[in-house]
């Protein structure tokens, strides 16, 4: 994935400059709080064991250089606070790990000890990030863009996203390698499809199918759906499994589904299903706003 590293960074240089300048303006966004209802349930991040081992080290050296040589970050990196819950073991695959957040109504951190303390809020900057109870005058860890997808499509937002994600839908993207071509737009687009019982996170490609990296979310609406995906030649459950089932591998995903009453699952006709290219008009209309 060194090859978005410079992208990302880019990416984020802007974001950070432009919440910068409003600060220099008097004008600082980057603690203040939209007034509306907290209604995320919960937050699963989801890579590689590896990555997630990565995503730790980078977050905690980002946040330990704060202050220091006159890197002054808009927020810090909520990676270094959180933990991984679960590991998937993969024959002949690279393991899968989540870490999952789950807050209350009021935005409090409830599922970690670690995070204890801690409460979600959303900027007008558009972002999710936590703060620390106590201490209401510290720096806020950044968790994620709150997206509002494309004007007047429905279909896959307003939804959680990632600088990955914002990657993932341009007409450059490189569709079948890791990190994957399932993002917040199909996570979000099947959440809100009543109709799908489960959320399928797998990328589907013609030299095998994977679970790559990004982050799911809930709502305190939404009926718990399963998530599933498949990993090398491994289905799994990662989480909220169906009729009280543990988290794990999914033996035989045909019998599974007969069980539990579910459609097999499909590969859509293309991934990413939701790219930017497919929404051109819509895009260059909220650009010209």
């Amino acid at each position: 994935m060194s090859h978005l590293h410079p992208m990302i960074i880019l990416a984020a240089a802007c974001t950070i400059y432009q919440a910068s300048a409003n600060a220099q303006n008097n004008e600082d966004h980057s603690r203040v709080w939209l007034n509306v209802q907290w209604d995320i349930r919960y937050l699963l991040y989801v890579t590689t064991e590896t990555r997630q081992k990565e995503w730790q080290l980078l977050a905690k050296e980002k946040n330990a250089n704060d202050g220091k040589e006159e890197k002054h970050h808009v927020y810090l990196d909520a990676m270094a606070l959180v933990k991984k819950n679960a590991v998937f073991a993969t024959p002949q695959s690279s393991n899968i790990a989540t870490a999952l957040i789950t807050f209350d109504h009021q935005g409090r951190v409830t599922s970690d000890v670690a995070l204890s303390g801690f409460t979600g809020k959303r900027t007008v900057l558009d972002y999710l990030v936590l703060m620390r109870d106590s201490a209401p005058a510290e720096k806020p860890y950044s968790l994620l863009h709150w997206s509002q997808g494309i004007p007047g499509n429905m279909t896959f937002g307003p939804g959680p996203c990632t600088m990955l994600d914002i990657l993932r839908y341009e007409d450059d993207w490189r569709r079948g390698r890791y990190p994957g071509d399932f993002g917040c737009r199909e996570w979000t687009a099947q959440l809100f499809n009543d109709e799908r019982p489960y959320i399928d996170v797998t990328t589907y490609t013609k030299r095998g199918n994977f679970i790559g990296e990004f982050v799911g979310w809930s709502r305190f609406k939404d009926a718990p759906k399963p998530i599933i995906g498949m990993n090398g030649k491994t289905w799994f459950c990662l989480h909220e499994c169906p009729a009280g089932e543990q988290p794990g591998s999914i033996n035989d995903i045909q019998a599974w589904a007969r069980k539990h009453n579910y459609p097999v699952p499909v590969p859509p006709l293309y991934q990413p299903e939701y790219p930017d290219k497919n929404y051109r008009d819509d895009i260059n209309e909220l650009n010209h706003d």
